[in-house]
């Protein structure tokens, strides 16, 4: 089932979503909250600061992500334009072993390096080398 949902920490009425409210100061956690009581499977991200989002964009990423077997996708053809779709498993890896700051702060950033496929370090090329992309 499709459901949108804004996840704040304070009420926010928006018209034709629902809303959950979740700490101010874990925004991964309330991702990962609002995904359990939601039962998603898939969820996709799009931030307060990209208001402008297309509705294409969405669609283009979610097709995308839907054909092809990565965990994690990140769709921004112009800065303000961003989207961003990923498993529920992701979700919960990242909630399980993102410690950081800025992993907790800004949701994606743990999945952005679990999922990295370009080489730039030893480590990089070892991680592809080996499978350990997916």
């Amino acid at each position: 089932m499709d459901n949108i949902v804004v996840a704040s920490p304070e009420k926010i009425p928006f018209k034709n979503a629902d809303f959950f409210i979740g700490d101010e100061n874990d925004v991964l956690g309330r991702y990962y909250n609002c995904a359990i009581i939601e039962k998603a499977d898939i969820i996709i991200r799009i931030t307060a600061d990209c208001p402008l989002i297309d509705p294409e964009i969405i669609d283009y990423a979610i097709k995308y992500y839907k054909k092809h077997d990565f965990p994690y996708v990140y769709f921004a053809p112009v800065d303000g334009l961003d989207v961003e779709v990923f498993s529920f498993k992701m979700l919960e890896k990242t909630w399980l072993e993102a410690t950081s700051f800025e992993d907790r702060e800004h949701v994606t950033p743990f999945m952005k390096r679990f999922t990295k496929i370009s080489i730039d370090t030893q480590e990089d090329f070892e991680k592809v080398k080996n499978g350990m992309v997916k």
